[in-house]
């Protein structure tokens, strides 16, 4: 007797709009937001059978509806499927086509393809670590860009680069009129400012 084969798809999804007027994150946890809390395994299998459908027809159906959906998490935005190994790139396409869920664009990223479900956590596990250690390393670059002690600082104070010197500008206020007087001597480099 032979024994089917099957393929694990690890996807992760994708959220390209920033809310506006909200606090200041990083950029990175800002595509990885969690999912809607109506976006369950159920309903996320029902989004994907419609996104086969229409761009497969009867055909996709009959090739890849057998698929399911085996682990799925609203927090990290992650999950994984199961299909046939001669099936999965129908699945992956159907991935691609969804643009929105549920009226809020997204973008489904298949991360891994693997012949076992244990590769497929453990990549899962491993994205996670990932994304939390970028996370905390911009938290900390933005951090310190508020306190001063980031490039822009360095810039300030004249330690960055000797060869070249820096725009200077000046700002005067006579009568609410503002006036601003931008020298740039990179072009001249024998001139004094």
């Amino acid at each position: 007797m032979v024994r089917v084969k099957q393929r694990y798809l690890l996807f992760s999804i994708l959220y390209p709009s920033v809310p506006n007027g909200g606090p200041a994150i990083p950029q990175s946890m800002a595509f990885n937001q969690p999912s809607p809390s109506n976006l369950t395994r159920t309903s996320l299998a029902a989004i994907i059978r419609n996104s086969i459908s229409y761009n497969f027809g009867d055909w996709g159906m009959g090739q890849a509806g057998s698929f399911v959906v085996k682990y799925f998490s609203g927090a990290t935005s992650t999950g994984i499927l199961r299909i046939t190994r001669e099936n999965y790139r129908i699945l992956w396409a159907a991935l691609t086509y969804i643009r929105e869920l549920y009226g809020q664009p997204a973008v489904f990223k298949v991360v891994r393809v693997s012949g076992t479900i244990r590769k497929a956590e453990l990549e899962a596990i491993k994205l996670a670590e990932e994304t939390i250690r970028r996370v905390k390393r911009e938290q900390k670059s933005m951090e310190a860009n508020k306190s001063g002690r980031g490039v822009a600082a360095v810039f300030a104070s004249g330690k960055a680069s000797s060869a070249k010197k820096p725009q200077v500008a000046t700002v005067e206020d006579e009568e609410d009129e503002m006036i601003v007087d931008i020298v740039d001597s990179s072009d001249d480099d024998d001139d004094e400012i």
